[in-house]
C-alpha cells in the first residue's frame, strides 16, 4: 500500500483513487474517530487532513431547533439495540437527521386535528409519530421498514401506554396493504429505496381518501449528477438507492392523481445537521462508551453510509421536503 505522502506527491491520478480517499478522509473529518477510540484495526489509518472549502449558508436556513440531550454513556459494555447507534447520533428516539425541525416541515402544513387520521411510513422508533399524536389528537398509524427497528418502536410505544394509538409495524414497500383510507400520508426518505415506485405510489394512493394531503421528504437526483464519482459510489454501497430526478418525482406522482404543490430543496441544513450529529456522536464514543464487536460493526456501517451520503451531496444529490394534494 502506498503511504499517504506517495499520494499527497500526486502518484495517484486517476478519478476513483481520487474519490476513494476523499471519502476515507471524508469520514476521518466528519466524526474526529478512527484509531483514537478503538485499536483493534476497524477503522483505516488516518488520511492527511485537508480543509474543506463551507458551502454557501442558504439565506432562508433556519437555526437549528432545540439541541438534543447528550446520549447517556452505557456502563460496561455496550451492546446497541436496533436503531440505537443512530440515536446516539440525532437524539432520542430518532433514527433520522434534524428530527424536530423536518417533523415540523412535515407536520404544519397538514393542519391536523383529532378527526383526522395519519399513516407514517417511516415511523422509525415512533418518536415522531407520538410527539405528533400528543399534539394534535390525531389517530396515526406507523410503518418501517426494517422489522428490528418496527419492533422496538413498537415496544417503547407499547411501554409508554400508546400501542393502540401509536402502533408501529413492519411492512414491505413493495408490498403494501391497508384496510383503511387515511387523510394524511407521511414519509422520510422512503421512496428513493423503492424499485417499483409506480407500484408503491398505487399502493399508497389506494389507501387515501379523496382529498389526502402528503408530506415527505426525499434524496433527489438529477441527471446531470448520475455520474458524479460520489454519486457513482454511494450508489454502489447502498445497493438499494434509486432515487428519482425532481422532474420524475413529479410525473410519479402526477399520474396517480397526486399534485406536489411544494418541493423545497433542504440540503444544505440537512448537511449541517448530519455533521452536528457525527460530530455529537464522536464525542459520545470518546466520553467512554465501549461498543461489543457487533455495535462495532453497526457503527462501521451508519459511519460509512453517512461518508458516502455527504460526498454525494457535494457532488449533486439533494435533500427535498414535498408536500402534495389530491
Amino acid at each position: 500500500m502506498s503511504s499517504p505522502s506517495s499520494v499527497e506527491n500526486g502518484a495517484f491520478t486517476s478519478p476513483a483513487l481520487k474519490m476513494r480517499r476523499g471519502l476515507a478522509i471524508l469520514r476521518r473529518e466528519l466524526v474526529g474517530i478512527a484509531e483514537d477510540f478503538w485499536k483493534d484495526g476497524n477503522w483505516e489509518s488516518p488520511a492527511p487532513r485537508f480543509k474543506k472549502k463551507e458551502a454557501p449558508l442558504v439565506k432562508s436556513e433556519p437555526a437549528p431547533i432545540a439541541k438534543p440531550a447528550e446520549p447517556k454513556i452505557p456502563r460496561g459494555i455496550w451492546h446497541a439495540a436496533p436503531g440505537e447507534v443512530s440515536e446516539k447520533m440525532w437524539g432520542e428516539g430518532c433514527v433520522t437527521p434534524a428530527d424536530e425541525y423536518i417533523t415540523d416541515l412535515l407536520i404544519k402544513p397538514l393542519s391536523l386535528t383529532k378527526d383526522m387520521s395519519a399513516l407514517d411510513l417511516a415511523a422509525g422508533l415512533g418518536a415522531r409519530m407520538r410527539k405528533t399524536s400528543e399534539e394534535y389528537g390525531t389517530y396515526i398509524n406507523g410503518r418501517e421498514p426494517d422489522p428490528e427497528i418496527a419492533a422496538r418502536g413498537m415496544a417503547l410505544s407499547v411501554g409508554l401506554g400508546l400501542g393502540k394509538r401509536d402502533s408501529i409495524t413492519a411492512y414491505d414497500p413493495l408490498n403494501l396493504v391497508e384496510t383503511r383510507k387515511y387523510d394524511c400520508i407521511i414519509a422520510r426518505e422512503t421512496l428513493y429505496r423503492v424499485g417499483d415506485k409506480k407500484k408503491f405510489i398505487g399502493a399508497i394512493v389506494g389507501c387515501c381518501k379523496p382529498r389526502v394531503q402528503l408530506s415527505f421528504t426525499d434524496y433527489i437526483l438529477n441527471s446531470e449528477s448520475l455520474n458524479q464519482p460520489a454519486v457513482v459510489a454511494w450508489k454502489a454501497y447502498e445497493k438499494d438507492a434509486q432515487p428519482a430526478s425532481l422532474v420524475e418525482m413529479a410525473e410519479l406522482w402526477a399520474k396517480a392523481g397526486i399534485s406536489l404543490r411544494v418541493h423545497d430543496d433542504q440540503t444544505e441544513y440537512y448537511k449541517k445537521e448530519v455533521k452536528r450529529g457525527l460530530v455529537r456522536f464522536a464525542k459520545f464514543l470518546a466520553s467512554g462508551a465501549k461498543p461489543d464487536a457487533e455495535t462495532k460493526k453497526a457503527i462501521e456501517k451508519r459511519i460509512t453510509t453517512w461518508a458516502h451520503r455527504m460526498a454525494a451531496m457535494e457532488q449533486g444529490l439533494k435533500f427535498y421536503r414535498f408536500y402534495g394534494l389530491k
